[in-house]
């Protein structure tokens, strides 16, 4: 193959996928993804190098990928098979929800959150877990903690299965549920966190076709305004949330809830009438609602419900 610059390269890759992604930044990103990907080079080590020459194979992996984003608008994601997410890099496949940056932006401040009780033996529930991102995030940083993972999709689960092996993680524990239903009884939680559906039908007919065509619309929309979900986790979370004082001590939420960006206030309200107090609604890098969450006021004492 024609020997190019790097910047040449990176250049051209980015202006085809300019058509389809109409952000010359993103489209560019893009192309160093694509390009660190099929050469196993980070951009760092491609820059020094200055100049790069393609071995057929690499050029007809390149021209594919291309090719399938612009005309089958597969996402890259799925195409490169992975991405990082909070110290891990995890496997993803159609149609398990590729991890949002938004996600991982507020699980890292969970995670830094509860830095001061990595010591402790926590329990921590994560629901509609996907591809496990965020359960496996937890229980990387906190080693001494048991998290479960429950999904009630099974393609789900066999790759957040893959996921906690691929990062030699162990102290979790995967569950086939939908919601509560399936957990041992008389379990309780340090603390239960969740990325649920929440898109609601009108967003999901207004969403890219590289969302609706390839990612799993179970597992982002929801009925009653996107809300039927959050609703039945928020109602039967005080049923399985123990009182933990350390979390009291150190203002730590016990229920951790990513909604939509319109989704705040209402949900914020569903938290307050299931007796949940110090409830916050946090905000993305966007200044959109992202995540709503509070603390247990009491733990009901009647027997578990779903």
């Amino acid at each position: 193959m024609n020997q190019l610059t790097i910047h040449s390269l990176i250049h051209s890759i980015a202006t085809k996928l300019n058509s389809l992604l109409n952000d010359k930044q993103l489209a560019e990103q893009y192309a160093w993804w694509m390009l660190e990907a099929i050469v196993g080079k980070n951009q760092a080590a491609l820059l020094a190098q200055h100049t790069i020459n393609l071995s057929h194979e690499q050029q007809q992996k390149l021209d594919a990928w291309i090719t399938n984003q612009l005309e089958k608008h597969q996402p890259l994601q799925y195409l490169i098979g992975s991405v990082p997410f909070n110290n891990l890099v995890l496997s993803v496949k159609p149609p398990v929800l590729i991890p949002r940056i938004e996600t991982e932006e507020w699980v890292a401040g969970l995670i830094e959150a509860l830095q001061p009780l990595q010591s402790q033996k926590l329990t921590i529930l994560d629901l509609c877990t996907g591809s496990g991102c965020i359960a496996l995030a937890l229980a990387q940083a906190l080693p001494n903690a048991t998290i479960y993972a429950v999904d009630i999709a099974q393609h789900a689960l066999s790759l957040t299965q893959e996921n906690a092996q691929k990062n030699n993680i162990f102290n979790i524990h995967i569950i086939q549920s939908d919601l509560y239903e399936q957990l041992p009884a008389d379990i309780k939680f340090d603390c239960i966190v969740s990325n649920p559906p929440y898109v609601t039908q009108q967003e999901w007919a207004e969403l890219d076709h590289s969302v609706t065509a390839w990612e799993d619309k179970g597992a982002l929309v929801a009925d009653n305004h996107g809300l039927a979900i959050i609703e039945r986790i928020i109602n039967n979370a005080p049923n399985y949330l123990k009182h933990n004082h350390l979390f009291e001590q150190h203002a730590l939420p016990s229920l951790l809830i990513e909604i939509g960006r319109d989704q705040g206030n209402v949900v914020a309200q569903l938290m307050k009438q299931a007796n949940f107090s110090s409830v916050k609604i946090q905000k993305d890098l966007s200044g959109n609602d992202r995540v709503v969450f509070g603390s247990v006021a009491h733990v009901a004492d009647s027997p578990n419900t779903q």
